[in-house]
């Protein structure tokens, strides 16, 4: 029967291959070993062949992203492709079951331990507190926007980020955590959310599941010249941290209770910036208004300061809801109220903004 098993190599190479996934190795008629983000040993081929009782293919991530020779296998028999890690957590290999069943070839996955899964348990912060993933890769002098966009999401909802660094098994290029600490510093000065700088608390994971796991963690300062050997690593930008992590982080990772900082704190939304300095400046014209009139004029002008009032607060209010569009809309039309009191001839309103 044609089919196509994806079996995931978990985060040891063989020796996290779940005994379903060996099972499958043994049965199957075509055996593929895709290597790219994760280092494969001399002795994993041989060992997997072992298993299997037959030759195992080694394959590039192209071969796989091109998939054709992968799929008319599984047409004509049991295909079986590993890869570290889980692999559904790759876009590439989604992509390549969807194909193969739309061509009418049975897909099935035998799922083991990821990265993404591994952090959490290795460092003590919790599974659903984490945002959106992000890869990066060596960048030349271009900045890491991306990357670091995503770190300002996630912080701006209190969330930790992994980010992925690039590693190349094929050519063993891979992306060193201290460069990429010092590039984000760079991205810093440059776009200035106040998320990375010498105080920031990361964790750098590198090699997790092998004899030669390696995780550190602190501020920026302690780590961005550091040595952290061979790859694969990650790095990790916690978010709000709640009490039982930092106990965690301080068990697995040595660290004192000064070094665990909540990064979130110092990250607030373009809008809430910029609503929070408006309100201000809309209610000290405001209130400068107010003094400028006496007797008859305060009844004149009366409405149009109660409508100011009431957009400032509604400003604040929605703000505080997140709907920030409405915020900043709102503070918007109370400034134009303001400023339109320095169009009349008077002239004592010229001056309420200074």
């Amino acid at each position: 029967m044609s089919s196509l098993i994806f079996v995931g190599l978990g985060l040891a190479g063989s020796d996290s291959l779940s005994l379903e996934g060996v099972e499958h190795v043994k049965s199957a008629d075509k055996v593929y070993l895709e290597v790219y983000t994760s280092p494969v040993s001399s002795s994993l081929k041989k060992r997997l062949e072992q298993a299997a009782g037959s030759k195992i293919d080694v394959v590039s991530r192209e071969f796989v992203e091109d998939g054709r020779q992968i799929i008319e296998d599984s047409k004509r028999g049991t295909v079986v492709l590993l890869s570290y890690g889980d692999s559904m957590v790759a876009t590439t290999h989604m992509d390549l079951r969807v194909r193969a069943s739309n061509q009418g070839v049975k897909t099935q996955v035998v799922h083991n331990a990821s990265i993404l899964s591994a952090i959490p348990g290795e460092t003590g912060l919790h599974t659903y507190t984490f945002g959106k993933t992000v890869t990066m890769t060596r960048s030349g002098a271009a900045p890491q926007t991306t990357v670091y966009n995503t770190v300002f999401e996630n912080l701006l909802r209190r969330l930790h980020t992994v980010i992925l660094l690039e590693y190349d098994y094929a050519s063993g290029l891979f992306l060193d955590p201290s460069r990429a600490i010092g590039e984000l510093l760079e991205t810093e000065e440059e776009l200035k959310q106040n998320i990375f700088s010498d105080d920031a608390f990361l964790i750098v994971a590198s090699r997790v599941g092998s004899r030669y796991q390696s995780i550190k963690g602190g501020p920026v300062s302690s780590l961005r010249r550091k040595e952290f050997g061979k790859p694969p690593h990650v790095l990790i930008v916690p978010g709000r941290v709640h009490f039982t992590e930092v106990d965690a982080l301080k068990a697995l990772l040595k660290l004192g209770k000064e070094e665990i900082h909540d990064n979130s704190s110092k990250v607030s939304r373009l809008a809430e910036s910029m609503v929070d300095r408006y309100v201000k400046k809309g209610r000290s014209a405001l209130n400068k208004a107010k003094s400028r009139c006496t007797g008859t004029e305060k009844e004149r002008y009366t409405t149009l300061f109660e409508n100011v009032e009431c957009y400032i607060d509604d400003a604040e209010r929605f703000l505080n809801q997140g709907r920030d569009e409405l915020s900043v809309l709102s503070i918007g039309y109370a400034e134009g109220l303001l400023d339109a009191l320095r169009f009349l001839p008077i002239g004592k309103f010229n001056d309420i903004w200074e």
